[in-house]
């Protein structure tokens, strides 16, 4: 196959006929998640108690901002309402909630304080009481505790706490309360009941309870990052507990327990909203089975935009990101530069990442050196040398990696050929490590007399994942279709990663160690300068990988430090090819004939390009498959009879 051209190693995009990304309107993030725009507009016209929406989400969402927006495009009602704790005249270490209309709190209580002085000198206070339960739409409760304290009062009796009201949650305006709650404890989140000591005696009064979140929330919806209930996994059930009784249950010191003061649980009515990764959910789950049940509503975050959904609008949201950020303009050479990194972070040339963190920090280190360059508007080449930059503070274990290729401890060849000897391509995950790289490997494969086994020395030695595993046993069920459907095969083969001494696991090399033992079984040699990636069917067909771009860029890297011969190149699955998004050097070296991409659908075109010869098939003569077949027959001792007839009849 003809290899890649420059062209289709990068995404190619067709902007709007714009001069800078300030031409183009913002776009939030929340317009751009129909899914969870649809699940927000079933939460508001949802008619449960409570109710629970799960968004599946990723890391570097900014979840107050999305809920907060969607609420104020959905949500057309509030049940908001003030709260305030009063004396239980009846009980004092029993104080009761008065639930007061939304924004009505300071006068209620300014209203009461005129009942208690009118009440103390025995005067008429019938009209206060009136507008009181005028402001508050005549409520029983608030009726019967004023009737109680007027007659409190009238009898002389005195007060646990001068001020008789305890204000704890005033609505200033009718806008729907959004409480993202962070790194919470159980009395930030229920509320806290405090404790005085005084000559040795403890006590409490309603003024020394301290509203929590749900409080502050209440009416309105509350955000619940999963990560934090999963580490304390009691408070999940507590607040499940809370939302099925409609009630809040104070939180107080456990060292406390003895003492009693016993607050009225306030109501709860609120939107739950729960936020995190399908990790996360799936902790919360095995937590609780009943999460389902209670979640039924649930919503991904989308972390990706279709290129060729509307382009435009995903201008807009980096647009909406710079504004936000406060950064300099963009002109058009910079905003496809920055859309190609998007793509890079997607691994796919028309998908577009729609992660903030990732986008906002290129954008901002562009920023910082357009500024230092004193220029007006960030373009192409700060935006690559922001990437270059970073790159650069980075790479020390890259360079400690080709370190070992440099001092000749590795033993990698990127020319010559070599029997049963291929360079494989991996990539290094190291934890603490912002992103992967690519690193080359070694494969080697030798044959001997044997039941037809392949041994994989990886999975022996319990260096190898399961997935690993699988594929070398497809690797043996190939060459047992192709080569031992009539007689069973008398060789054994043994595959290795050579000076691997780390966990590997994936089924990317599949490919590589059947090229491997295919070029071991004919003796054949494999060109060196090629590295080779992908994943294998029984039948030989190439199946994708990931991580194509560092695995690419990782053999470049070899190549560079072992000399660039312009014979040097990469055989990937033809199927990766919309994942290809590649550095501004390997583009520029394909360009110059000087490295080359080979992408391929069946083995038996890897093990051309591999060996220079036709790979053929196990009938004929003097190709790479009929000289494999020829010398399994030889051993298997049919070389006289069938063998010989065979090769007689093909001349």
């Amino acid at each position: 196959m003809q290899p890649l051209s420059p062209v289709e190693l990068n995404p190619v995009f067709t902007l709007p006929d714009i001069a800078t990304l300030n031409e183009v309107p913002p776009t939030a993030f929340s317009t751009l998640q129909a899914r969870a725009d649809s699940a927000f507009a079933t939460l508001s016209a949802l008619n449960a108690a409570n109710p629970i929406l799960l968004l599946n989400g990723f890391c570097g969402v900014d979840y107050e901002e999305l809920v907060d927006n969607l609420v104020k495009k959905h949500a057309n009602h509030a049940d908001l309402f003030d709260l305030c704790y009063a004396e239980n005249l009846n009980h004092p270490q029993k104080p009761i909630w008065l639930r007061l209309k939304a924004g009505t709190g300071q006068v209620f209580c300014e209203l009461v304080g005129q009942l208690l002085e009118l009440s103390s000198r025995h005067l008429e206070a019938e009209h206060i009481v009136q507008r009181i339960l005028k402001k508050q739409d005549n409520d029983s409760k608030i009726a019967d505790y004023l009737s109680l304290l007027s007659q409190h009062v009238a009898a002389g009796q005195g007060f646990s706490h001068p001020v008789l009201i305890n204000l704890m949650v005033h609505r200033h305006d009718t806008t729907m309360p959004v409480v993202y709650a962070r790194q919470f404890t159980p009395e930030q989140l229920f509320g806290a009941v405090h404790f005085q000591t005084e000559q040795g005696s403890v006590f409490s009064h309603h003024h020394l309870l301290e509203p929590g979140l749900l409080h502050q929330a209440n009416g309105g919806y509350l955000i619940v990052p999963i990560e934090e209930l999963l580490d304390q996994p009691h408070l999940w059930f507590r607040l499940k507990n809370a939302l099925v009784t409609r009630q809040i249950e104070w939180s107080r010191p456990a060292d406390m327990s003895a003492f009693y003061f016993q607050p009225e649980p306030p109501p709860l009515d609120i939107h739950l909203v729960l936020v995190g990764d399908r990790m996360a959910v799936a902790e919360l789950y095995l937590l609780d089975r009943e999460l389902d049940t209670l979640a039924f509503l649930r919503a991904d975050i989308v972390p990706e935009w279709d290129v060729s959904a509307e382009l435009p609008r995903y201008l807009g949201f980096l647009s909406y990101l710079r504004q936000k950020n406060r950064l300099l303009d963009m002109d058009i050479s910079a905003i496809a530069r920055l859309c190609r990194y998007a793509c890079r972070l997607t691994d796919h040339q028309h998908k577009l990442s729609l992660v903030e963190a990732e986008l906002v920090a290129m954008m901002q280190l562009a920023d910082v050196i357009a500024r230092r360059e004193q220029c007006p508007l960030i373009s192409e080449v700060h935006v690559a040398q922001a990437q270059q930059e970073q790159d650069y503070r980075l790479s020390f274990l890259i360079e400690q990696s080709d370190l070992g290729v440099r001092d000749g401890q590795y033993l990698l060849q990127t020319q010559g050929k070599e029997v049963g000897q291929i360079n494989g391509l991996s990539v290094l995950q190291i934890t603490g490590h912002p992103y992967d790289f690519g690193e080359p490997v070694r494969l080697t494969a030798t044959v001997h007399l044997g039941d037809g086994d392949v041994s994989d020395i990886e999975r022996k030695a319990e260096l190898a994942g399961h997935i690993h595993a699988k594929a070398m046993m497809i690797i043996q069920g190939y060459l047992a279709n192709v080569f031992g459907a009539e007689h069973p095969s008398p060789l054994s083969a043994t595959l290795v990663f050579e000076q691997s001494y780390h966990e590997i696991d994936g089924d990317s090399a599949s490919l590589t160690g059947l090229c491997a033992l295919l070029s071991a079984l004919a003796k054949e040699p494999l060109y060196q300068h090629f590295a080779v990636t992908g994943a294998v069917d029984q039948f030989g067909n190439v199946q994708p990988v990931g991580g194509v771009n560092e695995k690419i860029e990782g053999f470049y890297r070899l190549c560079k430090i072992q000399g660039i011969t312009g014979q040097q190149g990469i055989i990937l699955p033809a199927s990766n090819r919309l994942q290809l998004n590649l550095s501004d050097e390997v583009v520029a070296a394909v360009a110059a004939g000087r490295f080359h991409i080979h992408p391929v659908t069946h083995v038996t075109q890897a093990i051309e390009l591999l060996t220079g010869c036709v790979a053929g098939d196990v009938e004929q003569p003097d190709t790479l498959f009929g000289r494999i077949r020829d010398r399994l027959d030889d051993l298997n001792g049919h070389s006289i009879d069938t063998g010989f007839l065979r090769r007689l009849f093909r001349r």
